[in-house]
């Protein structure tokens, strides 16, 4: 297996620039291609090509990182694996080389799944929300609910939630739902 060699490195390059440098040494015969986005505030993205493997890395400051290593992934439909920091996305990355192994698409999940997730129970979430526990209840069994609802109940759980728009040529785009647009 490889390892990750940390090298001394210059402080102005990012971290996409720093991750293609460990792969770099770790993986001396992968090929690897970092294209840089034509805006500054614009997604990077490195190619690494080992044989019969092939795993694309997107990056975007204040984003973090998206992985995909899937032959049946199409272009435009977003990163199965999303990491936030270089060192979370740098051990998944090693892994997934070393393995070569697939990343995993995220699945569905209702709340009520990511609340027990989290170790929460309802009455944790309803004082969070400044409900009582039936009021909770009755949100996770919804199918339809106001998007601002949604919002204070992701919020409660201590998470973000994010909407995304899928186009008619399966480009994803983040819908923005904030006042501040």
């Amino acid at each position: 297996m490889h390892k990750i060699q940390p090298k001394n490195e210059i402080d102005a390059i990012n971290d996409i620039q720093r991750m293609q440098r460990i792969i770099e040494g770790a993986f001396p015969t992968a090929r690897v291609s970092l294209d840089e986005p034509l805006r500054k505030t614009g997604v990077w993205v490195l190619d690494v090509f080992l044989p019969d493997y092939h795993l694309a890395i997107a990056w975007q400051a204040k984003k973090g990182f998206g992985l995909v290593a899937d032959k049946t992934h199409g272009y435009g439909e977003g990163a199965d694996e999303v990491f936030r920091d270089l060192d979370t996305a740098l051990t998944r990355v090693v892994h997934l080389l070393n393995c070569k192994r697939p990343t995993v698409p995220p699945q569905s999940v209702r709340l009520k799944d990511i609340r027990e997730e989290l170790g929460l129970s309802q009455d944790e979430v309803a004082k969070r929300l400044q409900t009582n526990q039936g009021g909770v209840s009755r949100q996770e069994s919804r199918s339809d609910c106001r998007v601002s609802t949604l919002t204070a109940y992701v919020h409660a759980l201590g998470c973000e939630l994010l909407v995304k728009v899928v186009l008619p040529d399966a480009t994803e785009r983040e819908l923005k739902l904030d006042e501040a647009l």
